[in-house]
């Protein structure tokens, strides 16, 4: 888990070797400006998470170090909390329109001191949280309403064609476009299962175990490998160990990579897929790799939004959703997801877990 970062703004060192010994104590990673100045400088290269600022300072007060702060667009939405000696309202009322988020009156005890910051780092966590979380959503609806919509298109040019077809009693053209009218209504059935088994992945309650990675790639490739007919497959992998997951995400994610690695080996005269782990604590790396039709790496970050595809359905089919799932899943282990390649020449993709 990353260690929160604190800055204190003071020019009292009695208060602030008080103040780090408090938040070194729990755990958190701290900072120190004796100025105002200094504390604006040092906002210029770092974002801490949270601010402990002194109103009275010589060079400049706090109230107008915190205006600064909340009027700078990269800094605006880091809490801060003020530390005063006076307790009248038009000073507290000051720190409030100058957008501190809480103060603390001198002398203050260790465990007020501590219980602040614990709740105003949770709360600006929360912030991030739910900040990050209408930004995907808005993503997603954009590119759920995009792409769902385009089948439905020409689901209807179809069946203006079709309806033209019935008057001219052109009976193969009939059935040819019916047929196209059934292959664009199957496409979008499948969208829309994708999307509510995304859905669903979503807000899955985790049941966390100790999982067998070795047995996993093995039991889902086997599954996978019986739709690939007639086709020449070198797969091979080293010792994965286990990794701390969910069971039926896991496997999610798994089957996912796999399949992708399978459907973009086709064209190849031999597919060779491998999966290999390393260890560096705290991380382990699990890396899968295919020498298949790979991408343009200019395009990577877009390959985990839902819908997002680099190559043509006629050409590779698929729904463009499993990399958005892989990516979920793997933020809800705390874990991350990379890709590389290059066009003709196959992908790597990189889970990273947690210990």
């Amino acid at each position: 888990m990353r260690v929160a970062e604190i800055l204190i703004v003071d020019d009292q060192p009695d208060q602030i070797r008080f103040a780090g010994e408090i938040l070194k104590s729990a755990g958190y990673r701290v900072y120190v400006a004796t100025s105002g100045k200094r504390a604006l400088s040092f906002l210029e290269t770092r974002k801490p998470d949270l601010i402990v600022l002194d109103i009275k300072m010589e060079d400049i007060d706090g109230i107008t170090v915190c205006g600064k702060i909340k009027n700078n667009p990269d800094t605006k939405e880091i809490p801060v909390i003020f530390l005063t000696t006076e307790k009248s309202p038009e000073v507290i009322r000051k720190g409030f329109e100058a957008g501190c988020s809480d103060y603390i009156c001198k002398p203050y005890i260790r465990e007020e001191y501590l219980a602040r910051v614990q709740v105003h780092l949770k709360i600006h966590q929360q912030n991030k949280m739910l900040t990050n979380a209408n930004e995907e959503l808005n993503m997603f609806c954009s590119a759920v309403s995009h792409d769902l919509r385009s089948p439905l298109q020409v689901m209807g040019m179809l069946i203006d064609a079709l309806n033209d077809e019935i008057i001219n009693e052109n009976k193969e053209e009939v059935i040819k476009i019916s047929d196209m009218i059934s292959a664009k209504a199957g496409e979008l059935d499948t969208m829309i299962k994708r999307l509510l088994e995304f859905s669903r992945m979503c807000n899955a309650k985790m049941n966390m175990q100790q999982l067998d990675m070795d047995e996993i790639f093995d039991t889902e490739y086997e599954e996978l490998e019986k739709l690939e007919k007639d086709r020449k497959i070198n797969y091979f992998h080293g010792e994965l160990g286990t990794i701390s997951g969910d069971e039926v995400l896991i496997r999610m994610v798994v089957k996912n990579i796999l399949s992708n690695a399978l459907k973009y080996t086709r064209k190849c005269n031999t597919a060779v897929i491998s999966v290999s782990m390393e260890y560096d604590k705290p991380f382990k790396r699990i890396s899968v790799t295919d020498n298949g039709a790979g991408f343009d790496e200019e395009y990577s970050d877009k390959l985990f939004n839902v819908f997002q595809r680099l190559h043509s359905s006629s050409e590779f089919e698929g729904s463009g959703v499993g990399l958005a799932i892989v990516k979920k899943v793997m933020q809800r282990h705390g874990g991350a997801v990379a890709i590389r390649g290059s066009v003709g020449k196959g992908v790597t993709i990189t889970l990273t877990f947690r210990e």
